[in-house]
C-alpha cells in the first residue's frame, strides 16, 4: 500500500485524505503550512465586499476564511470569481451562485485570458487573499480600468511536521498544491533531507508547481488537474504502472 502525504493546510486536506484512503492509499497529512486569520482584516471584509462589483478569491484558504463573514450579505449583484476550477466549485456550493473561473488552467494568467475580464472600466474589484502573493492579477485588472482593492484576511505560518517519523518511513509520494508549499517543504526539512526529497514522487496540479520542484532538484513529478479526484486518479494510474 503506497504511503502518500498531503502537503496542504489542514482545513483543505480532509476530503483529499478521505479520497486517498478510499482508493487504497496509506494517506497522511504533512503540516508544512498553517493558516492564521487576521481578525481586523476579516472584520473589515463585509464593508469592503459591499462596495465592490467583483469579488476575486485567489485560493481555497481565501474562501474558507472569508465565507463565514460574507454569507449573510446580499451578493446577488456582484460577480464572484475564482482563479481555479476547484476553488470555483467550492464557492459555488457555498453561495449557490455561478462563479466565473477559467475552464483550463488554474492561475492568474488563465483567469486574465477570460473575455469577461477584458474590459474592466468602471469596475470595483476586491481581491480576497492572504498577505502577499503575486501582483500580476491586480496589475492587469488595474491596467484594464478596474479600481482594485485587497482584503488580506489571513497569514501563512510554518507548520511543525514530525520529521523523525518522516525519516523512519519516508512516503512513496507527496501531493503538493502550491509553489509556496514547495519552498516550505525544502526549507523546513533541512539540508540533511534534501537528497531524500529530491528522490520522491510528487503529484502537483500545475506546471508552475512542477517547475518549483524541479528547481529544487526533484525529478519524479506528475501533473494532473487541480480537483482532488484528479490528483487521486493520477496517483492510482502511476502506481498501477509502477508497482
Amino acid at each position: 500500500m503506497p504511503r502518500v502525504l498531503v502537503a496542504r493546510p489542514q482545513a483543505q486536506s480532509a476530503e483529499l485524505l478521505r479520497l486517498l484512503a478510499a482508493a487504497g492509499f496509506d494517506a497522511g497529512h504533512l503540516p508544512l503550512m498553517e493558516i492564521e486569520t487576521r481578525p481586523d482584516a476579516l472584520a473589515a471584509l463585509p464593508q469592503q465586499a459591499a462596495a465592490a462589483d467583483c469579488l476575486v478569491f485567489v485560493s481555497p484558504s481565501a474562501i474558507d476564511q472569508a465565507w463565514p463573514a460574507l454569507q449573510a450579505l446580499d451578493l446577488g449583484a456582484k460577480r464572484l470569481i475564482c482563479v481555479g476550477r476547484a476553488s470555483a466549485a467550492k464557492l459555488a456550493a457555498l453561495s449557490g451562485r455561478t462563479v466565473l473561473h477559467p475552464a483550463e488552467g488554474s492561475d492568474s494568467e488563465a483567469l486574465l485570458a477570460l473575455p469577461e475580464l477584458a474590459d474592466m472600466r468602471g469596475q470595483r474589484v476586491l481581491i480576497v487573499r492572504g498577505v502577499g502573493g503575486r501582483p500580476l492579477l491586480a496589475q492587469q485588472l488595474s491596467a484594464r480600468g478596474a479600481a482594485v482593492d485587497f482584503a488580506e484576511i489571513y497569514l501563512r505560518r510554518d507548520g511543525a511536521p514530525d520529521w523523525p517519523a518522516f525519516d523512519r518511513a519516508p512516503p512513496d509520494a507527496i501531493i503538493v498544491t502550491s509553489g509556496e508549499i514547495v519552498e516550505q517543504l525544502f526549507r523546513l526539512a533541512g539540508s540533511s533531507r534534501i537528497r531524500t526529497l529530491q528522490c520522491l514522487l510528487y503529484c502537483v496540479p500545475h506546471a508552475r508547481v512542477a517547475d518549483r520542484l524541479a528547481a529544487q532538484g526533484a525529478t519524479r513529478i506528475m501533473t494532473t488537474r487541480a480537483e482532488d479526484s484528479a490528483l487521486v486518479a493520477g496517483l492510482k494510474e502511476w502506481f498501477c504502472r509502477h508497482p
